[in-house]
């Protein structure tokens, strides 16, 4: 009977040496390199448009197309302010904004690649209202539940929330910012619902935004009171099941930074990020949490373009961002 187990056998010194051998050539599954970070913006007073900067770490951020706009304003006082940037599960890129300053309308525009957009559109939002001081700070949002779009903004209807009316600054015709968070329900885009009320905490906020982040739906906004020595004008933080659904009314603090507003989240790494607009020092600030109860501000460590004010952070595919670089 022949030996085929001998140690000096070619076959069984194969034999041994095959499992590390393929060990060897193996090589490490790679660990796909996370989507780059964009940021929409608008500078000045609003009439440049939408501009764009792009960062790998959250931080160091660099505009995009020379500080170009992407989108010039075409409708409503041809300006573009608090725009906002979001994408459907259908892959569309949508843009919304505050079309001037005090209107009853919000402007909308869609995009395959961030580059070529569609016609701009008016969105009529507080229409049946008589007396309607604005309409800011637009954001649209994708409800799964719903399988639709829900766009909210902030608006001041006088005399609406009494207990609050009295703010500080005064507008013509003894009329004061009193702002609620309103909005209303599309399933294309282009037919919309009726206006209802969305979030009214008890006191004077603005400039909300909806985050997700491992099943947790935050609303953070802006606390906009400012009644006599009572100046808030910080970050909050509300909480809810759903993106549609009550928000918490006790909210919790966010920034501790007076005069900030134009939140913005999203997660980097072990940590969630809340971007803002710190409006008094015309500067970018951020706070960092783990938990969501404790909040760090990471402010000196940010390097944005020149005049950044109220944007969207949002993740886009490398391919995407290669083409907005060639622009």
């Amino acid at each position: 009977m022949p030996n085929i187990s001998h140690p000096k056998s070619p076959v069984y010194l194969l034999l041994l040496l095959f499992p590390i051998l393929s060990f060897v050539n193996s090589s490490p599954t790679k660990k796909k390199k996370p989507d780059p970070f964009l940021f929409a913006y608008f500078t000045g007073d609003g009439a440049s448009g939408l501009h764009m900067a792009w960062s790998e770490n959250g931080l160091r951020w660099t505009p995009l197309k020379n500080s170009k706009s992407f989108v010039k304003p075409g409708i409503g006082e041809y300006i573009m302010k608090d725009p906002h940037l979001s994408q459907t599960p259908d892959g569309m890129y949508h843009l919304v904004w505050a079309t001037g300053q005090n209107r009853k309308d919000l402007g909308y525009s869609y995009s395959r690649n961030l580059i070529d957009w569609s016609a701009q559109r008016l969105i009529p939002v507080m229409e049946k209202d008589s007396i309607v001081l604005n309409a800011w700070a637009p954001e649209l949002i994708y409800d799964s539940d719903g399988s639709r779009i829900m766009l909210y903004w902030a608006s001041t209807v006088p005399g609406k929330f009494k207990e609050t009316d009295k703010q500080n600054d005064s507008l013509p015709g003894g009329y004061r910012y009193n702002h609620r968070i309103y909005r209303k329900f599309s399933q294309d885009g282009r037919e919309w619902g009726p206006t209802e009320l969305f979030f009214e905490p008890g006191f004077n906020c603005t400039d909300p935004t909806i985050c997700t982040d491992s099943g947790k739906v935050m609303l953070f906004y802006k606390n906009a009171t400012q009644m006599g020595k009572n100046i808030q004008n910080n970050i909050r933080m509300s909480t809810s099941g759903t993106v549609t659904g009550a928000f918490s009314t006790t909210p919790s603090l966010v920034s501790r930074s007076v005069w900030a507003e134009a939140p913005t989240g999203i997660r980097i790494d072990s940590q969630y990020v809340v971007y803002f607009h710190k409006y008094r020092t015309r500067k970018m600030g951020a706070v960092v949490t783990k938990d969501f109860k404790k909040w760090k501000d990471i402010s000196d460590s940010l390097s944005f373009p020149k005049g950044v004010q109220h944007g969207t952070v949002i993740r886009i595919p490398d391919k995407t961002m290669d083409k907005l670089k060639e622009l």
